[in-house]
């Protein structure tokens, strides 16, 4: 089955008390070879925060990233799919940092993330035909 994503960006904030090679490195082993773009702002007490971000096109991505899951991760996923689609079509889905750093790829509900947003193509592009078409190409994954 045909990834039915159009798109993935993924964003990460790497603290003062981070090492940025670090942070990249954990974006860059969860979504592959892609180019990182880094910004800065400030936290609340004026800390230095980087942000760092990749966008990628079409969907071999989000493929290779949902294809670092394991089964039960994906199963989280499929189960939980209507909460983590919003009415424009973007999954939303939260990897660990730290994990992926050391390489395993992972969910979280944690804060210390790397978020990711993936774009469903469907037609009619509402949020139900979106999260249909999602949990299809997962459920083919788990098989």
């Amino acid at each position: 089955m045909k990834a039915p994503f159009t798109s993935l960006h993924a964003r990460a904030y790497c603290h003062a008390t981070e090492v940025r090679e670090r942070v990249e490195q954990a974006v860059a082993n969860a979504m592959g070879e892609v180019e990182l773009v880094t910004s800065q702002t400030q936290g609340h007490h004026g800390n230095e925060i980087l942000v760092i971000e990749t966008h990628a096109k079409g969907g071999q991505q989000a493929e290779l990233l949902l294809g670092k899951l394991s089964p039960s991760d994906l199963k989280e996923l499929i189960d939980t799919i209507d909460n983590r689609i919003d009415e424009s079509c973007n999954l939303f889905m939260r990897i660990d940092k730290q994990k992926a750093f050391d390489g395993e790829i992972a969910l979280t509900r944690g804060g210390d993330a790397i978020a990711v947003r993936i774009k469903v193509a469907a037609y009619p592009a509402k949020k139900e035909a979106a999260a249909a078409r999602a949990k299809d190409f997962l459920l083919a994954r788990t098989h």
